[in-house]
């Protein structure tokens, strides 16, 4: 018995893995949509239990959560994070082929959730499935905990992991939902994920709408929201939130070597993102400060008034923002909340209503940590390369209520997936090779 015939195994049944992965991806369950949740959950009961998982549906205020579990009597645990949720197709005419069609081509396949998160499911079973056709059992306990409201924040998933502590508890490592190839396909492993604070905003500064000609009369709603977004930061990027800096902890020596040894591909993210400079002028080490150690303040957006078309003279009398702040490690969204909204009120904006927010804290696991240093020894063997280490990546994730447990981003997803886009993808050469990483993993682990 050899890891060797594991990846014959997985070649062998690559068809078999591709065919499973489409069953799941025909089925739209989309969080935000409320649709095809029990689906999902029916797919996941058949195909785990057949691998001989056990499993248990943990009931939530919203989607329940799935959880399976393989019982090995082993000395360690491995967790795998997922979820059946995935986000809206729209605009639907902008694939080239129906979303919950999944179809190939040019080495891929295209559907909505195959790179988040679903090709991750179906790669991670898969390959438990071929180590243990060779080796008969897995040498470590393997749960599975997949949610299913992730793309719509995961509003449910702390009472699911208060009630079942125990579950997660005594996980030795936990591999995260996503991860993927760079532009110049090398493996990426991610070590953390920022905290975050959205904000919902909205004002109503007259009784109704009025004609343009009486502006200078009565406070126009439009101007005075946009001046309150304004405020919030200067022009060089600094947020003006008395305290929003407080508490964050000055990077120690080794997080500041990681970060020098960082290969930020500048080039690439500019083509990626269609633009020739960065903001700011910034480059080198200056950027990945600003990327790995700085919070951050973005208008998702804005509206107000007349947007139809043609012109209409008006002065409108409500508006309404989204406002998220990607927040690094030692800071609170309960706390910036308060802040943010006293920094209003002191600044002549107590009209700026906060109708909501949520968010949650930063998460990250030490490079120097025994499971980080597993799957990084890993990708080498399998890949026969070195990853590239992110310290944090911009996004953010609930990580941090998996506390205690060392989680790691890695997965067979690429820099022109598409997640969350038209056309989303992966590779089937690294849905393939994935499947042989996440055996080795549970081989070496």
């Amino acid at each position: 018995m050899s890891l060797e015939e594991v990846y014959q195994e997985i070649e062998h049944n690559k068809d078999a893995s591709i065919n499973l992965l489409c069953d799941l991806l025909k089925i739209p369950s989309i969080a935000a949509k409320k649709t095809g949740g029990p689906e999902a959950i029916e797919f996941l009961s058949k195909v785990f239990e057949e691998a001989g998982f056990s499993y248990f549906l943990a009931e939530t205020a919203g989607n329940p959560v799935f959880c399976a579990e393989m019982n090995v009597g082993a000395r360690k645990t491995l967790l795998f994070y997922d979820h059946y949720d995935v986000q809206p197709e729209d605009p639907v005419d902008l694939w080239d082929s129906p979303p919950f069609e999944p179809t190939i081509r040019d080495g891929k396949i295209f559907a909505r959730g195959v790179s988040d998160n679903k090709g991750e499911i179906i790669c991670r079973l898969q390959a438990i499935k071929a180590y243990n056709h060779v080796f008969g059992k897995p040498p470590v306990n393997i749960k599975f905990v997949i949610e299913g409201e992730e793309e719509v924040g995961s509003p449910n998933l702390e009472e699911f992991v208060n009630n079942n502590k125990n579950f997660i508890s005594d996980a030795d490592g936990c591999i995260w939902e996503f991860g993927g190839r760079d532009g110049d396909g090398i493996q990426q492993v991610y070590l953390g994920v920022k905290g975050i604070l959205y904000v919902h905003l909205k004002t109503n500064t007259i009784g109704r709408d009025v004609h343009s000609g009486y502006t200078q009369f009565v406070d126009n709603a439009a101007y005075e929201l946009s001046c309150a977004l304004a405020a919030l930061k200067d022009r060089n990027d600094k947020i003006q939130v008395p305290g929003f800096y407080d508490n964050i902890p000055e990077p120690s020596e080794k997080d500041m070597r990681i970060i020098e040894e960082f290969e930020l591909k500048e080039d690439l993210f500019k083509e990626n993102f269609g633009i020739d400079h960065f903001r700011l002028n910034l480059t080198g080490m200056d950027m990945k400060k600003k990327y790995f150690l700085e919070p951050t303040c973005n208008i998702c957006g804005l509206w107000s008034g007349y947007q139809g078309p043609g012109g209409k003279t008006v002065t409108p009398n409500e508006a309404f923002a989204k406002v998220d702040f990607r927040l690094v490690p030692g800071q609170d969204p309960k706390d910036l909340i308060e802040k943010i909204r006293k920094f209003w009120d002191d600044n002549n904006f107590q009209h700026i209503e906060i109708t909501g927010w949520d968010g949650y804290i930063a998460a990250q696991t030490s490079i120097e940590n025994p499971f980080a240093l597993a799957v990084i020894n890993t990708i080498k063997d399998v890949e026969g390369h070195d990853p590239v280490i992110w310290p944090m990546v911009g996004g953010s994730g609930p990580m941090y209520l998996f506390e205690g447990v060392p989680c790691i981003s890695i997965g067979c997803g690429h820099s022109k997936g598409n997640a969350h886009a038209p056309n989303e993808n992966i590779f089937i050469d690294d849905f393939v090779i994935g499947m042989k990483t996440i055996a080795e993993l549970i081989h070496r682990f």
